[in-house]
């Protein structure tokens, strides 16, 4: 396999000063055997048998990476093990997840937890915002967290996502208090989602009955209403647009009517297509009048 990089010229010196230092104090380990060996020459065969014993178990846990499991027990039972786990700030993220993160086991010392690992592996959680991992001697672990808040639902290619404020995903796994929350459709739409959401609640009297804001060829906005009506607004200003239309359904009950759009891209007119059946009726009703115009003469 490739390595990720290459060591500099500063890391190969410093590795060969480690390694130094780990042949000096060998040598005086080795050194110091030999001096006791010496005073008890009877032992000194027993002895250089355990040192070899002991260097050859060590190093096998090591490239086992047994000698954490070996550490830990050790200290944990020397009175740092870790009895309990306190998570503040909990909302939306689920505990075993964050637990899951921390990687904490039965044995478990804080005193060898890396506390830095842990914050990080719980940052990569899309809900978290922020996070905080103290140990508090001898035994507690305490997680401090700042979640992203839920405040729209997204729908890009048929998937729904729920996002935050920048529109960030946070998770496509709804819950039932998502159900809620405002929606916004099309390609980058969750990029504008604010812009979408202070749209819709410009106009209180009609915010109950949008359904989505759909983002169209990036640049505007249709709002969507229960009935299925599209409201149609232009790239600039839309929020006056908007209020135009709240305007004609408190006067005239505009989205009461058999209508499928409310087109407001024009400054000097407003459009209005009607559905099928109300069409079909209208063209009746215009015959009628025809007729009956056409007789009266």
């Amino acid at each position: 396999m490739r390595p990720d990089r290459f060591a500099t010229s500063e890391e190969v010196a410093a590795s060969g000063l480690r390694w130094g230092r780990m042949v000096r104090s060998a040598r005086r380990l080795v050194e110091s055997f030999d001096r006791a060996c010496a005073r008890a020459p009877r032992m000194r065969g027993t002895w250089y048998a355990l040192l070899f014993l002991g260097g050859t178990i060590g190093y096998g846990m090591y490239l086992g990476g047994q000698y954490t499991v070996f550490l830990d027990s050790i200290t944990s039972a020397a009175g740092f093990g870790i009895e309990s786990i306190e998570i503040n700030g909990l909302i939306e993220a689920n505990s075993e997840e964050i637990a899951d993160r921390i990687d904490v086991g039965l044995h478990s010392s804080l005193l060898l937890l890396n506390a830095e690992r842990a914050r990080s592996r719980i940052a990569e959680i899309p809900w978290v915002a922020d996070v905080e991992v103290k140990k508090i001697y001898p035994d507690r672990l305490v997680v401090n967290l700042a979640e992203r808040r839920a405040y729209a639902l997204w729908q890009d290619d048929g998937q729904l996502h729920v996002v935050d404020k920048t529109g960030a995903v946070m998770t496509s796994n709804l819950e039932p208090q998502h159900a809620q929350l405002p929606l916004v459709v099309g390609t980058s739409a969750n990029l504008h989602v604010a812009e979408a959401v202070a749209l819709i609640e410009s106009q209180p009297a009609l915010k109950p009955r949008i359904r989505a804001a759909q983002f169209v060829a990036e640049r505007r906005w249709n709002l969507i209403t229960d009935e299925g009506v599209e409201i149609r607004l232009p790239e600039e200003d839309p929020q006056k647009a908007y209020a135009r239309v709240a305007e004609l359904d408190a006067s005239k009950r505009l989205l009461d009517r058999e209508i499928v759009a409310i087109d407001m891209r024009a400054s000097d007119r407003v459009l209005i297509r009607l559905s099928d059946a109300a069409a079909d009726q209208r063209r009746e009703m215009m015959k009628s009048r025809l007729k009956k115009k056409a007789s009266d003469t």
